[in-house]
């Protein structure tokens, strides 16, 4: 008799043989962006109060928003982890996670740059070395979760690099901050 009763293959997955974060300079930058976007937003909304009937209040009281949610998605995602089980791979929080499971993955490509997770059905999610701190030590758990592995000589296909997100993620913080002020200069 257990305390939970879960039927099986529901809620508890096997025990995480290593669990990976986006590097503390990723999140750490989302975070200030987060600050800054929330800051300028709240100056914007302060100076179009001051004139509210010109002609282009309304779009300088939505656009700080946009820029907002997009550093809070910038976030979020950022503070996503990566588990490695020999039940499969999860990507997410501790109350929402995506799972590839062990058995629809039909191997590993392992590249210098990253890690191609192939499914059985073809389609391939690549973990980019860059977006994963200590991404040797990543490899090493993905070895050890008796994945079939097939190891490949230099970077990833471009095909693959582009599932990456963390450069575009990095470059929508930095535009919705960019954004953000332009709005603010605007509405001045």
């Amino acid at each position: 008799m257990s305390a939970v009763d879960l039927p099986p293959g529901i809620g508890l997955l096997g025990t995480a043989l290593g669990t990976f974060q986006s590097p503390k300079s990723s999140r750490r930058r989302a975070r200030i962006a987060l600050v800054l976007v929330l800051l300028l937003t709240v100056l914007t909304w302060y100076l179009v109060s001051k004139q509210p009937w010109r002609r282009n209040a309304s779009t300088q009281v939505v656009l700080p928003v946009a820029f907002a949610l997009f550093t809070g998605l910038a976030l979020a995602v950022r503070s996503a982890k990566v588990a490695i089980t020999r039940d499969g791979v999860r990507w997410g929080w501790a109350s929402l996670a995506f799972t590839q499971s062990a058995a629809r993955i039909a191997c590993a490509h392992i590249f210098s740059d990253g890690i191609a997770l192939e499914a059985h059905r073809g389609s391939r999610w690549f973990l980019a070395a860059r977006d994963w701190e200590k991404f040797d030590v990543l490899v090493r758990q993905v070895r050890r979760a008796e994945l079939p592995i097939r190891d490949h000589e230099g970077k990833a296909p471009l095909r693959q690099r582009l599932q990456s997100y963390g450069r575009f993620l990095d470059a929508l913080v930095i535009a919705s901050v960019i954004g953000a002020l332009m709005v603010a200069l605007w509405a001045a």
